[in-house]
Parts: structure tokens; C-alpha cells; sequence
């Protein structure tokens, strides 16, 4: 890896020499839509500033704005019209020859009788209808995150109530729930492996299918999530691709760690803009330099093209592909594995895909209606056996689904606001499955299997009716009932929301939620065992309440205390594939963030969490530590802007370690055979070391006449821990107990480099 990092610089430096000496009268342009946050109608006359210069624009009767001949380097950039609250964005880069996409939503801040007209920032973004545990994330935030590689997913596990499961890994635990809890969605449609080697159920992940440079905004909901949110019940992960700019084409070709991509955005004929990315991965390329025995592989490619067919339509057609391809020879000890302990042989193909449309019809200056419709599939194959026999074990599984949702908004004053909705959902499942017979650590056998589930076609269908009450100045009401019908289960559920929000004063807010929200079993959970045909949704009780303080206008402290009931939780057993219902527990805890937006040079958060997560499986059984528990999370992030060139960055997180269940002593099973098996303890029952790291980031950028060169080093466990993240026991033929030890990433360079035209 070193030498490969001194190659590259060694090719670029003659180029970086010569950089920024003729960039002087270089210049692009800043273009944008200016929209009400509420009703999503454009607003004309708003003037858009750009700090530090005297250029500037007001949108047009569709919201637009363009300006040109900015020069080259970082703003803020500011939309100003009276009777709402001004929005700014920092951390602008303008780029040579390029136009830089900055789009404005507005919130309004009607005037009463005997007001005084004062000019506040809102650095802030959020919506009225999430009033607590709810967090924003910036294109300018996501690129510039120390120890994250540009990866969204890694740089959300900095956020509060949250936890990884180490740096090999890009899933999020959210306030003690699983991976699988969590509803990921690009543009309104689902997306159920946002992540490249992952898989339902599974907690690995190494990469997001996005390439974060498509990314307009992301919202991330940890809790009391509104109703239009369903079937899942620890978060919302909701991504914003951005929108192709209508002025010329832009290129961006980069490289790090992850792969090699090419993206592209700019006018298509009709109207029409475009954002197209395709990426390979290289992790194939590292490991066969490192001389490692597997070779992941993987390719993606996301796009979105927007058609404005009238003033008041907008159609936007969007669609992804990802294929991952992974094959191992050689030692195949996975952490936790009994069936990969005796083979040396494994492949697993994954894919991904959607296709979907939205549209939007703004039917009146108060209402607009969000139409989509969209067809997703995943699925995978894989083989684990020997180079003499590689299909000993394994399984074929497709999952295809088509869904159509429409919401309608409705805003009767700046007293009422209505939002309603219907949402229907086919599924196609296939499962195949074969393994041969196996004996696991603590001598349980498992007989030859093979399962065939391929069942009717079944549905998801429901609907929805939240609104936004503002009985007086200082108090926001946020009320809902969503109904849903799972054909599957032949279940009729209904999930009532609430939430609150009162203005103690002008920087102190008071914010409460509460909710029911229900998980039904996924195909691949029914697919295990005919007996899991029987299993109903699992349910979860929200309840969160938090106060935010505006300390200045780029900086805002935040303490929220959160319950979680959990019942009908879906349980496995140790000598059967069958899952039930009998599961049960809680999930608490506290989260104090501090966070400031980019200004002066300086942006950063701290975030620490106390939380517990418990499970029982049984009634009678005794409560356990959830696998995902991690009572203590402590991120701190800061960057800092040394000019419109170099920024320094860092990330220090500390986690304490997560529960596991340990083997305490060996046995002959049968007694006297010399067949030596384990004895477990009592379930997660001890804790692995705590987990800490410190990562650091620089980034550079070099202007040219005619583009420009960004470059990043980004130091992953700068100094050096040994953070583990598993432990292997093994018990040989005498009854000795071997302990082997999976550890995180060491210190690792990643290098990434981005040229743009």
C-alpha cells in the first residue's frame, strides 16, 4: 500500500508543481431552485448573497437563480426574503469552469401585527413534522468527514444513539436495535442492502451503493418517526439524491480506497437535467497486492434525470444496480462460524436493483401531491465447500417487489396543515437452500437440508393521515395514525403518533414523541423453516422527549432521554431453524450532542450516549445484554478550514465493547467417546475490550486553468489500537480450547483523489 501511495504522488507531483499559477481569473458559477419547505411551491424574489463578494441573484417565477463569474474558492452562501427564516449554507466550493448546485427550502416565518423584522440564520435545517431525533446531513458535511472514506454510512455511526460494529464494517446499530431495523430509502424508494457485502439479517457491510458525490441531503430519524414511516422500528435513513444542474455537463473522475468512479450531471433535451455515477471497486486490486486469499469485487451505478414538464410537475425518474462478487480459497475461519470451520472454499454473488419514478403535482399554491411508483429486486447466490466439491452448501434467493405510494399535502393555514396517504406492495420471493450435515462447537447436529420456498405472490397495503397543528405561536402539534395490512401474516396493525414541539424561548425548544411502530418478518426469516409460516410482526414502543438550545446560530446543544418497548421479537433456537414470537425487552437511554456548523473555519460535534438494551426470550427466561448493546459512545469530530485550499480534519470515538457469550469449560459428547465439544456460558455474558480510535484527515485542492484536483489522505487508527471485534473458540481432539482473536482495521492510508471538469 505504501509503495503504491508513493507511485501516485510521484506521477502527480510534476502536475501539482505548476497548479494554482495561472487560476487567478478563474471562475464558475453558483445555480439553484429556491422552494417553500412546507408546500414545496417555488418563491420568487429571494435574494440569494454570497458572502465576501458583490454578486448575488433573486430567484425567478420558478424558483431559479444563476450566477455566474464567481471566482474560484469556498463561500457561504445565503437565500433572504421576508416572511421567512433566512437559510445558509456554508462550505460552497466553486470550482473552475464547473456549476455548483445549492438549493434552498425555506421556512416560513409569518409576521404578526406589532413584529419587529429580525434577520436570523438558520444554519439548521429540519422539518416541523420530526420534531425530535431527527438529524441533517450537507453535501459539504459528507465530504469532508476525517475516518469516514466519503462513506455516509460510516459518518452517520458518529451521531448519537448510535453504534458500529467497528471500522470493517459500515452498518449502524440505532439505540440498541439490529441492522435489519433500520428503513433505508434514496429518493422514496426502498432500498434493502444499502450496503455492499451485506446481506438481510447480517451486520457486515463495508461500502454504501451511493456515491456520496450524488448526494443532496440525507435526514436520518433515530426515533418517534412520523406516520408515514412503516414496517421497521429503530430508524428512517432517507437519502436525497441532488438534482443534474441545467447550465452545462460537469465530470468528476475519482479514486480512493473503495474503487474508481466516474460521475456526470448537466442538461438532457426536453428540459431535462441529468446525474449519472458508475463505480468499480478495488478491493479485488488491495487484496491480491497484500497477497490475501479472497477477492471482493464490486460494481455500482446510480442515476436520476428530472423532467419540469409544466410549472407545476415535476417528474423524476431514478434507478440503481449494484453486483457484488466475492470468492475465498484457503483458511475459511469466520468469527462465530461453525459451518465455515471445516471448508476452504466459498463464493457468494449479491445484486441489487430499482428502477422507480416520482411525481410531483403542486395542484395548488397551499397543496402538492407525491405520486411513485418503483420496482426493486435483490438477490444472491453463494457456495461454500471444498476445491474438490465447492457447492457442498448453499443457497439461490431472489426478491423482487413492486411498490406505489401517493401522499398528498395540504396546507390550510399556518395553523393547520394536513398530510395523508396510501401505499401498496407486492413481493416475489424464491428461496433455495441446501446444506449438508453438520456439528456445531457445542456438538448439536445439524441433519442434510434442503429447503424450497417459493411461495404465492403476497402484499403489503395501508394508509396514513398525519397533521401539523399550531394552536399559538410557541407550540407545534404533530399527530398520526397509520394502518397497515400484511397479507403474509393476515395482520391488520394500527400505529398512532405523536409528537410535540414548544418554544420555551427564542433558543430553547421543548420537543416529546411517542409511537407505536411494527417490523414484519422478512422473506428470508419465513424461508428457514415451513414452521416460521406462523410468525407476526414484531412490535415497538417509542417514547423521547429532549430540549435543544440554540447556544449561536451555528451551534446548537441538544439532550434527549429515550425509552423503547419491544415485544413479539422475533427469536432463533440453537438446534432448529424455527423462529417465534416469544421474544421481549427494552432499549433506554440519554444522548447529549453539541454540534457547529462551518463558520470562522471551524466546524465539529460531540456526541455521547448511555443507553442499555435488553432481551428475553422467553417469558420465563432470564434478560440478557442485546448483542448491539454498547452502554457508552463518545464521538468527538472537528475540522478546520486553514484556507480555500487545505482543510485538517479528526475523529476520535470511543464505544464500550459489545456482549458476547463465552465458553467456559469442554465436554465429551458422547460421555467417554473423546469427541470434545463446547460448553457456553450464559448468553453475552461478558464484553470485549472497549473499542477507540482516532482518525485524521487532510484535504487539499488544486485549482488549474481549465479544472481542478482534490485530494484527501485520510489516516484511519492513527494510533495504532488493537480494538477487537470477535473472538473463535475452537476445541480440539484432546479438549483444549483455542481463543482466536478478529481485530478492526490497523492503521490504514487511504488516499483519495477527485479531478474535475
Amino acid at each position: 500500500m505504501k509503495k503504491l501511495i508513493i507511485i501516485i504522488f510521484s506521477l502527480c507531483a510534476p502536475i501539482l508543481l505548476f497548479a494554482d499559477s495561472n487560476n487567478q481569473k478563474s471562475t464558475g458559477s453558483i445555480e439553484g431552485t429556491v422552494i417553500d419547505r412546507s408546500t414545496y411551491q417555488p418563491l420568487a424574489g429571494v435574494n440569494i448573497i454570497i458572502s465576501g463578494l458583490p454578486l448575488g441573484a433573486a430567484s425567478d417565477l420558478d424558483g431559479k437563480f444563476l450566477v455566474e463569474k464567481v471566482p474560484i474558492g469556498t463561500y457561504r452562501v445565503e437565500a433572504l426574503m421576508i416572511g421567512y427564516q433566512t437559510e445558509v449554507k456554508t462550505e460552497i466550493v466553486v470550482s473552475t469552469n464547473r456549476v455548483t448546485m445549492v438549493n434552498f427550502s425555506l421556512k416560513a416565518s409569518p409576521l404578526e401585527l406589532g413584529d419587529e423584522i429580525v434577520v436570523t440564520a438558520d444554519y439548521f435545517e429540519k422539518d416541523i413534522e420530526t420534531p425530535i431525533s431527527a438529524k441533517r446531513l450537507t453535501p459539504q458535511e459528507i465530504r469532508s468527514s476525517a475516518g469516514s472514506a466519503e462513506d455516509i454510512f460510516r459518518i452517520i455511526q458518529s451521531m448519537p444513539g448510535v453504534s458500529g460494529a467497528g471500522g470493517k464494517s459500515a452498518n449502524l446499530a440505532v439505540r440498541g436495535g439490529s441492522p435489519d431495523e433500520n428503513r433505508t430509502l434514496l429518493d422514496n424508494v426502498e432500498i434493502y442492502n444499502p450496503l455492499h457485502f451485506a446481506r438481510l439479517g447480517t451486520s457486515m457491510g463495508i461500502i454504501s451503493i451511493v456515491n456520496p458525490s450524488l448526494l443532496q441531503s440525507v435526514d436520518f430519524l433515530t426515533g418517534g418517526f412520523p406516520a408515514k414511516y412503516g414496517d421497521k422500528m429503530s430508524s428512517v435513513f432517507e437519502m436525497q439524491l441532488k438534482e443534474g444542474n441545467r447550465t452545462n455537463f460537469n465530470t468528476d473522475i475519482n479514486a480512493n480506497l473503495g474503487g474508481f468512479g466516474v460521475l456526470l450531471d448537466g442538461p438532457i433535451p426536453g428540459n431535462g437535467t441529468m446525474v449519472f455515477s458508475v463505480r468499480r471497486g478495488f478491493f479485488d486490486v488491495l487484496t491480491s497486492m497484500m497477497g490475501k486469499p479472497v477477492a471482493p469485487r464490486f460494481w455500482d451505478l446510480v442515476g436520476k434525470a428530472t423532467y419540469n414538464p409544466a410549472a407545476n410537475h415535476k417528474l423524476s425518474l431514478i434507478g440503481f444496480y449494484y453486483l457484488d462478487d466475492i470468492e475465498r480459497s484457503g483458511t475459511m475461519a469466520e468469527a462465530g462460524s461453525d459451518i465455515g470451520r471445516k471448508y476452504d472454499y466459498a463464493k457468494r454473488d449479491d445484486y441489487g436493483a430499482a428502477v422507480g419514478i416520482n411525481w410531483r403535482y403542486l395542484f395548488s399554491k397551499k397543496g402538492y401531491m407525491q405520486t411513485t411508483a418503483a420496482f426493486t429486486g435483490n438477490g444472491w447466490k453463494s457456495w461454500i465447500g471444498t476445491e474438490n466439491n465447492k457447492e457442498l452448501n448453499g443457497e439461490d434467493v431472489k426478491e423482487n417487489e413492486f411498490h406505489f405510494k401517493n401522499e398528498i399535502t395540504y396546507k390550510f393555514s399556518d395553523v393547520f396543515e394536513l398530510k395523508g396517504g396510501l401505499f401498496y406492495k407486492t413481493i416475489d420471493s424464491d428461496h433455495y437452500t441446501w446444506n449438508e450435515a453438520d456439528t456445531t462447537r457445542t456438538g448439536h447436529v445439524f441433519p442434510t437440508d434442503t429447503v424450497n420456498y417459493y411461495p404465492d405472490l403476497t402484499y403489503k397495503a395501508g394508509s396514513f393521515l398525519q397533521t401539523t397543528l399550531r394552536p399559538f405561536k410557541r407550540l407545534a402539534i404533530n399527530a398520526g395514525l397509520r394502518y397497515d395490512y400484511f397479507d403474509f401474516t393476515k395482520e391488520s396493525k394500527i400505529s398512532p403518533r405523536l409528537g410535540l414541539t414548544y418554544r420555551l424561548t427564542d433558543k430553547t425548544t421543548l420537543n416529546a414523541a411517542y409511537g407505536h411502530f411494527y417490523q414484519t418478518p422478512a422473506a428470508y426469516l419465513a424461508a428457514l423453516d415451513e414452521a416460521n409460516l406462523n410468525l407476526l410482526s414484531s412490535r415497538s414502543i417509542h417514547y423521547i422527549a429532549g430540549v435543544e438550545h440554540l447556544l449561536s446560530p451555528d451551534t446548537k446543544v441538544s439532550v434527549e432521554v429515550y425509552h423503547k418497548e419491544l415485544d413479539d421479537v422475533f427469536v432463533d433456537s440453537d438446534t432448529s431453524k424455527v423462529l417465534t414470537n416469544a421474544g421481549s425487552g427494552y432499549a433506554r437511554g440519554i444522548e447529549f450532542y453539541i454540534q457547529k456548523k462551518m463558520s470562522k473555519n471551524l466546524v465539529g460535534s460531540v456526541a455521547y450516549t448511555y443507553s442499555i438494551s435488553k432481551r428475553k426470550d422467553a417469558d420465563h427466561l432470564s434478560e440478557y445484554y442485546f448483542e448491539f448493546d454498547r452502554p457508552h459512545n463518545f464521538t468527538l469530530v472537528g475540522g478546520y478550514k486553514l484556507s480555500d485550499k487545505w482543510q485538517i480534519g479528526l475523529k476520535f470515538q470511543y464505544a464500550s465493547g459489545s456482549s458476547y457469550t463465552p465458553v467456559v469449560d469442554v465436554v465429551q459428547i458422547p460421555p467417554n467417546s473423546g469427541e470434545w465439544y463446547a460448553v457456553e456460558g450464559e448468553k453475552n455474558s461478558e464484553r470485549y475490550p472497549d473499542f477507540h480510535k482516532l482518525d485524521i484527515r487532510v484535504d487539499r485542492r488544486f485549482n488549474f486553468s481549465k479544472w481542478t484536483l482534490s485530494v484527501y489522505l485520510d489516516l484511519w487508527n492513527a494510533y495504532y489500537r488493537d480494538n477487537v471485534i470477535s473472538y473463535r473458540y475452537d476445541v480440539d481432539n484432546n479438549g483444549v480450547v483455542t481463543k482466536e482473536t478478529t481485530y478492526d482495521f490497523p492503521l490504514l492510508t487511504i488516499l483519495g483523489i477527485s479531478a474535475q471538469f
